[in-house]
Protein backbone atom coordinates (compact mmCIF):
# COMPACT_ATOMS: atom_id res chain seq x y z
CA UNK A 1 0.00 0.00 0.00
CA UNK A 2 1.93 3.52 -0.84
CA UNK A 3 1.69 6.39 0.64
CA UNK A 4 -1.10 8.12 -1.63
CA UNK A 5 -3.58 5.65 -0.54
CA UNK A 6 -3.11 6.10 2.75
CA UNK A 7 -3.61 9.21 2.45
CA UNK A 8 -6.76 8.55 0.58
CA UNK A 9 -8.03 5.88 3.53
CA UNK A 10 -7.21 8.51 6.07
CA UNK A 11 -8.97 11.62 4.26
CA UNK A 12 -11.99 9.56 4.03
CA UNK A 13 -11.92 8.25 7.67
CA UNK A 14 -11.87 12.05 8.62
CA UNK A 15 -14.73 13.54 6.58
CA UNK A 16 -17.01 10.45 8.43
CA UNK A 17 -15.46 11.24 11.89
CA UNK A 18 -16.74 14.84 11.35
CA UNK A 19 -19.86 14.01 10.09
CA UNK A 20 -20.54 11.65 12.47
CA UNK A 21 -19.29 13.96 14.73
CA UNK A 22 -21.65 16.19 14.15
CA UNK A 23 -24.50 14.24 13.93
CA UNK A 24 -24.10 13.76 17.46
CA UNK A 25 -24.19 17.30 18.73
CA UNK A 26 -26.94 18.73 16.04
CA UNK A 27 -29.94 17.11 18.91
CA UNK A 28 -28.41 19.20 21.81
CA UNK A 29 -28.49 22.58 19.86
CA UNK A 30 -31.49 24.38 20.87
CA UNK A 31 -34.08 25.31 17.93
CA UNK A 32 -36.13 28.25 18.01
CA UNK A 33 -38.82 30.15 16.12
CA UNK A 34 -38.16 30.39 12.33
CA UNK A 35 -37.71 34.18 11.07
CA UNK A 36 -35.81 33.63 7.60
CA UNK A 37 -35.94 31.00 4.91
CA UNK A 38 -34.88 28.03 5.45
CA UNK A 39 -33.04 25.91 2.45
CA UNK A 40 -32.47 22.58 2.61
CA UNK A 41 -29.72 22.53 -0.66
CA UNK A 42 -27.61 25.74 0.04
CA UNK A 43 -24.62 24.17 -1.18
CA UNK A 44 -26.15 24.11 -4.91
CA UNK A 45 -25.79 28.05 -4.58
CA UNK A 46 -23.85 29.18 -1.26
CA UNK A 47 -24.85 32.92 -2.55
CA UNK A 48 -27.96 33.04 -0.67
CA UNK A 49 -26.41 32.73 2.19
CA UNK A 50 -23.29 34.80 1.80
CA UNK A 51 -23.22 38.07 -0.99
CA UNK A 52 -19.27 37.31 -1.13
CA UNK A 53 -19.84 33.75 -2.88
CA UNK A 54 -21.70 35.96 -5.88
CA UNK A 55 -19.59 34.49 -9.09
CA UNK A 56 -17.20 33.07 -7.02
CA UNK A 57 -17.53 30.25 -9.32
CA UNK A 58 -16.70 32.24 -12.45
CA UNK A 59 -19.87 31.03 -14.06
CA UNK A 60 -22.94 33.25 -15.02
CA UNK A 61 -25.95 30.94 -12.85
CA UNK A 62 -29.80 31.61 -12.68
CA UNK A 63 -31.17 30.25 -10.07
CA UNK A 64 -35.04 29.56 -9.07
CA UNK A 65 -36.01 27.72 -5.55
CA UNK A 66 -39.75 26.70 -4.65
CA UNK A 67 -39.96 25.82 -0.88
CA UNK A 68 -42.99 24.41 1.25
CA UNK A 69 -42.57 23.79 4.97
CA UNK A 70 -44.41 21.27 6.86
CA UNK A 71 -46.83 20.15 4.06
CA UNK A 72 -50.44 19.65 5.48
CA UNK A 73 -50.41 21.95 8.28
CA UNK A 74 -51.95 25.53 7.57
CA UNK A 75 -50.29 28.64 7.85
CA UNK A 76 -46.51 26.61 6.92
CA UNK A 77 -43.58 28.58 5.87
CA UNK A 78 -43.26 28.90 2.39
CA UNK A 79 -40.72 30.12 0.22
CA UNK A 80 -40.02 31.35 -3.50
CA UNK A 81 -37.08 32.88 -4.89
CA UNK A 82 -35.12 34.34 -7.87
CA UNK A 83 -31.36 34.85 -8.11
CA UNK A 84 -29.25 35.72 -10.57
CA UNK A 85 -25.07 35.96 -9.77
CA UNK A 86 -22.21 36.33 -12.67
CA UNK A 87 -18.71 37.05 -13.11
CA UNK A 88 -17.72 40.25 -14.86
CA UNK A 89 -16.45 39.78 -17.85
CA UNK A 90 -12.37 40.28 -18.05
CA UNK A 91 -11.91 40.53 -21.95
CA UNK A 92 -14.39 40.67 -23.85
CA UNK A 93 -14.61 37.87 -26.70
CA UNK A 94 -15.10 40.48 -29.31
CA UNK A 95 -11.68 42.56 -28.58
CA UNK A 96 -10.49 41.31 -31.92
CA UNK A 97 -12.71 43.97 -34.29
CA UNK A 98 -11.58 46.70 -31.70
CA UNK A 99 -9.76 49.41 -33.24
CA UNK A 100 -6.69 49.85 -32.32
CA UNK A 101 -6.74 53.61 -31.86
CA UNK A 102 -9.65 53.33 -29.22
CA UNK A 103 -8.51 51.10 -26.32
CA UNK A 104 -11.10 49.20 -24.42
CA UNK A 105 -12.12 51.04 -21.12
CA UNK A 106 -10.24 49.17 -17.76
CA UNK A 107 -13.26 49.26 -15.81
CA UNK A 108 -14.15 45.50 -14.46
CA UNK A 109 -11.40 43.99 -17.09
CA UNK A 110 -9.48 42.29 -13.72
CA UNK A 111 -11.86 39.34 -13.75
CA UNK A 112 -12.52 40.02 -10.43
CA UNK A 113 -15.61 40.96 -9.32
CA UNK A 114 -19.16 39.83 -8.64
CA UNK A 115 -22.63 40.73 -8.50
CA UNK A 116 -26.18 39.30 -8.17
CA UNK A 117 -29.66 39.98 -7.61
CA UNK A 118 -32.14 37.94 -5.28
CA UNK A 119 -35.55 38.01 -4.70
CA UNK A 120 -37.51 36.18 -2.75
CA UNK A 121 -41.09 35.98 -1.07
CA UNK A 122 -41.53 34.37 2.30
CA UNK A 123 -44.63 33.35 3.78
CA UNK A 124 -45.59 32.00 7.15
CA UNK A 125 -48.96 32.60 8.66
CA UNK A 126 -50.45 35.83 8.25
CA UNK A 127 -47.08 37.63 7.16
CA UNK A 128 -45.68 37.83 3.76
CA UNK A 129 -42.13 39.32 4.20
CA UNK A 130 -40.86 39.90 0.10
CA UNK A 131 -36.87 40.93 -0.10
CA UNK A 132 -35.12 42.39 -2.76
CA UNK A 133 -31.14 42.64 -2.41
CA UNK A 134 -28.29 43.81 -4.92
CA UNK A 135 -25.18 42.00 -4.32
CA UNK A 136 -21.50 43.45 -4.84
CA UNK A 137 -18.35 40.92 -4.70
CA UNK A 138 -14.13 41.45 -5.18
CA UNK A 139 -12.52 37.98 -5.49
CA UNK A 140 -9.03 37.94 -4.65
CA UNK A 141 -7.03 35.21 -6.88
CA UNK A 142 -3.82 33.80 -5.17
CA UNK A 143 -0.73 32.14 -6.45
CA UNK A 144 -2.24 28.30 -5.92
CA UNK A 145 -5.44 28.91 -7.52
CA UNK A 146 -7.30 29.73 -4.82
CA UNK A 147 -9.51 32.74 -3.82
CA UNK A 148 -10.36 35.01 -1.07
CA UNK A 149 -14.14 37.00 -1.91
CA UNK A 150 -15.43 39.78 0.03
CA UNK A 151 -19.04 40.90 -0.70
CA UNK A 152 -22.04 43.11 0.76
CA UNK A 153 -25.70 43.19 -0.14
CA UNK A 154 -27.92 46.33 -0.47
CA UNK A 155 -31.68 46.02 -0.68
CA UNK A 156 -35.02 46.16 1.39
CA UNK A 157 -37.78 44.14 3.07
CA UNK A 158 -41.44 44.09 2.31
CA UNK A 159 -43.60 43.35 5.15
CA UNK A 160 -47.45 42.56 4.87
CA UNK A 161 -49.97 41.60 6.92
CA UNK A 162 -53.02 39.63 5.30
CA UNK A 163 -56.23 41.12 7.15
CA UNK A 164 -58.88 39.39 4.98
CA UNK A 165 -58.39 36.06 7.20
CA UNK A 166 -58.45 38.06 10.11
CA UNK A 167 -60.86 37.97 12.35
CA UNK A 168 -61.00 40.30 14.96
CA UNK A 169 -63.86 41.68 17.82
CA UNK A 170 -63.74 44.95 16.95
CA UNK A 171 -61.83 46.27 13.99
CA UNK A 172 -62.32 49.81 15.26
CA UNK A 173 -60.14 49.56 17.97
CA UNK A 174 -57.21 47.17 16.78
CA UNK A 175 -53.97 48.85 16.58
CA UNK A 176 -52.83 46.51 14.02
CA UNK A 177 -55.59 46.56 11.64
CA UNK A 178 -56.03 50.66 11.53
CA UNK A 179 -52.16 50.95 11.42
CA UNK A 180 -49.74 50.14 8.76
CA UNK A 181 -49.84 46.72 7.34
CA UNK A 182 -47.33 47.14 4.72
CA UNK A 183 -43.95 48.38 5.49
CA UNK A 184 -40.68 49.02 3.76
CA UNK A 185 -37.72 48.50 5.46
CA UNK A 186 -33.85 48.90 4.44
CA UNK A 187 -31.51 45.92 5.00
CA UNK A 188 -28.19 45.11 4.69
CA UNK A 189 -25.66 41.81 4.51
CA UNK A 190 -21.81 41.03 4.54
CA UNK A 191 -20.01 38.16 3.93
CA UNK A 192 -16.14 36.62 3.32
CA UNK A 193 -15.69 33.46 1.45
CA UNK A 194 -12.95 31.01 0.63
CA UNK A 195 -12.95 29.04 -1.92
CA UNK A 196 -10.28 26.42 -3.93
CA UNK A 197 -11.26 23.61 -6.64
CA UNK A 198 -11.99 21.00 -3.72
CA UNK A 199 -13.09 22.81 -0.17
CA UNK A 200 -15.17 26.19 0.47
CA UNK A 201 -15.62 28.30 3.99
CA UNK A 202 -17.75 31.41 4.68
CA UNK A 203 -18.76 33.55 7.22
CA UNK A 204 -21.34 36.41 6.82
CA UNK A 205 -24.20 38.24 8.77
CA UNK A 206 -27.54 38.96 6.95
CA UNK A 207 -30.01 41.49 8.21
CA UNK A 208 -26.80 43.45 9.39
CA UNK A 209 -29.01 46.75 9.75
CA UNK A 210 -31.73 44.55 12.36
CA UNK A 211 -34.23 46.73 11.50
CA UNK A 212 -37.41 46.94 14.16
CA UNK A 213 -40.69 46.65 12.86
CA UNK A 214 -43.99 47.81 14.59
CA UNK A 215 -47.24 47.19 12.87
CA UNK A 216 -49.25 48.49 16.46
CA UNK A 217 -48.85 51.67 18.26
CA UNK A 218 -47.51 49.64 21.52
CA UNK A 219 -43.89 49.51 22.73
CA UNK A 220 -44.41 45.58 22.73
CA UNK A 221 -45.96 44.97 19.65
CA UNK A 222 -42.44 45.75 17.88
CA UNK A 223 -41.22 43.07 16.21
CA UNK A 224 -37.07 43.10 15.57
CA UNK A 225 -35.51 41.22 12.37
CA UNK A 226 -32.46 39.59 14.44
CA UNK A 227 -29.04 39.91 12.69
CA UNK A 228 -28.48 36.45 11.74
CA UNK A 229 -24.89 34.97 11.31
CA UNK A 230 -23.63 32.04 8.94
CA UNK A 231 -20.71 29.85 9.45
CA UNK A 232 -20.64 27.66 6.12
CA UNK A 233 -17.94 24.93 4.58
CA UNK A 234 -18.02 22.11 2.01
CA UNK A 235 -14.74 19.75 1.33
CA UNK A 236 -14.94 17.40 -2.13
CA UNK A 237 -13.18 13.99 -2.31
CA UNK A 238 -12.43 12.41 -5.48
CA UNK A 239 -13.20 8.82 -4.63
CA UNK A 240 -12.53 7.84 -8.07
CA UNK A 241 -12.66 9.46 -12.19
CA UNK A 242 -16.17 9.60 -12.32
CA UNK A 243 -17.49 9.48 -8.12
CA UNK A 244 -17.19 12.50 -5.67
CA UNK A 245 -18.02 12.88 -2.39
CA UNK A 246 -18.83 15.94 -0.70
CA UNK A 247 -19.43 16.88 3.04
CA UNK A 248 -20.88 20.21 4.11
CA UNK A 249 -22.11 21.83 7.10
CA UNK A 250 -23.52 25.28 8.11
CA UNK A 251 -24.18 26.58 11.25
CA UNK A 252 -26.67 29.41 11.79
CA UNK A 253 -27.48 31.76 15.07
CA UNK A 254 -28.91 34.81 16.06
CA UNK A 255 -28.49 37.78 18.35
CA UNK A 256 -30.19 35.88 21.08
CA UNK A 257 -27.77 33.20 20.69
CA UNK A 258 -30.10 30.23 19.65
CA UNK A 259 -27.74 28.22 17.31
CA UNK A 260 -28.94 25.46 14.62
CA UNK A 261 -26.85 23.20 12.74
CA UNK A 262 -26.48 21.17 9.82
CA UNK A 263 -24.45 18.67 8.02
CA UNK A 264 -25.01 16.39 4.98
CA UNK A 265 -23.01 14.76 2.80
CA UNK A 266 -23.72 14.31 -0.91
CA UNK A 267 -22.27 11.44 -3.79
CA UNK A 268 -22.02 12.95 -7.04
CA UNK A 269 -21.40 10.95 -10.12
CA UNK A 270 -20.45 12.13 -13.59
CA UNK A 271 -20.31 15.80 -12.40
CA UNK A 272 -24.52 14.71 -13.37
CA UNK A 273 -26.66 12.76 -10.92
CA UNK A 274 -26.24 13.20 -6.99
CA UNK A 275 -28.20 11.94 -4.29
CA UNK A 276 -26.97 13.17 -0.74
CA UNK A 277 -28.22 12.65 2.86
CA UNK A 278 -28.22 15.24 5.97
CA UNK A 279 -29.15 16.61 9.33
CA UNK A 280 -30.43 19.28 10.98
CA UNK A 281 -30.53 19.97 14.85
CA UNK A 282 -33.90 19.43 15.85
CA UNK A 283 -34.26 15.65 14.62
CA UNK A 284 -34.63 16.69 10.94
CA UNK A 285 -33.49 14.56 8.15
CA UNK A 286 -32.66 15.37 4.61
CA UNK A 287 -32.59 13.87 1.69
CA UNK A 288 -31.45 15.28 -1.82
CA UNK A 289 -31.17 14.50 -5.18
CA UNK A 290 -30.59 15.80 -8.31
CA UNK A 291 -29.57 15.76 -12.04
CA UNK A 292 -27.75 18.14 -14.59
CA UNK A 293 -28.76 17.89 -18.22
CA UNK A 294 -26.69 19.82 -20.70
CA UNK A 295 -26.63 23.54 -18.28
CA UNK A 296 -30.04 22.63 -16.87
CA UNK A 297 -29.35 21.83 -12.92
CA UNK A 298 -32.60 20.40 -11.25
CA UNK A 299 -32.13 19.24 -7.35
CA UNK A 300 -34.81 18.31 -4.77
CA UNK A 301 -34.62 17.84 -1.12
CA UNK A 302 -37.11 16.39 1.25
CA UNK A 303 -37.10 16.64 4.62
CA UNK A 304 -38.37 14.77 7.94
CA UNK A 305 -39.10 15.21 11.40
CA UNK A 306 -40.51 11.95 13.48
CA UNK A 307 -40.60 14.81 16.33
CA UNK A 308 -43.40 16.66 17.15
CA UNK A 309 -44.65 17.05 13.33
CA UNK A 310 -44.95 13.68 12.87
CA UNK A 311 -49.11 13.64 13.34
CA UNK A 312 -49.52 16.68 11.05
CA UNK A 313 -47.15 17.27 8.41
CA UNK A 314 -46.13 15.62 5.19
CA UNK A 315 -42.47 16.97 5.71
CA UNK A 316 -41.05 20.11 4.05
CA UNK A 317 -40.31 19.76 -0.07
CA UNK A 318 -37.66 21.92 -1.74
CA UNK A 319 -37.27 22.08 -5.25
CA UNK A 320 -34.51 24.31 -7.35
CA UNK A 321 -33.62 24.89 -10.77
CA UNK A 322 -30.51 26.31 -12.41
CA UNK A 323 -28.85 27.95 -15.38
CA UNK A 324 -25.39 28.22 -15.37
CA UNK A 325 -23.37 29.33 -18.19
CA UNK A 326 -19.60 29.82 -18.85
CA UNK A 327 -18.55 26.15 -18.64
CA UNK A 328 -17.25 25.94 -22.00
CA UNK A 329 -14.19 27.75 -21.79
CA UNK A 330 -13.12 27.96 -25.05
CA UNK A 331 -16.19 30.64 -25.21
CA UNK A 332 -15.40 32.11 -21.72
CA UNK A 333 -11.91 32.47 -21.85
CA UNK A 334 -12.32 35.78 -20.91
CA UNK A 335 -13.18 35.08 -17.15
CA UNK A 336 -10.19 34.87 -14.71
CA UNK A 337 -10.75 31.64 -13.49
CA UNK A 338 -8.90 29.55 -10.43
Amino acid sequence: MNIKTIAGIKCRINILLLFGCVILICPLIKVDAQQIPVYSQYTFSPFVLNPAAAGAEGFTTITLTNRNQWVGIEGAPRTYSASVQARIMKLSHQRKSVSVRRRPQPLFRSGRVGIGLNVSNFHVGLINQSEAQFTFAYHIISYNGSQISMGTSLGFLEYKINTNNLKLTDMDDDPIYNNRILLFIPDANIGIYYSDHNKYLGLSILHLLQASVRFGVHEDENFNIFRQYYLIGGYKYNLNTQNVLESSFYLKSSEQLNPQLETSLRCIHDSRFWIGLGYRSGLTFIGSTGVCISKFYFGYAFDYSPKGLLNYSYGSHEVILAYKLGNNIRRYRYLDRY
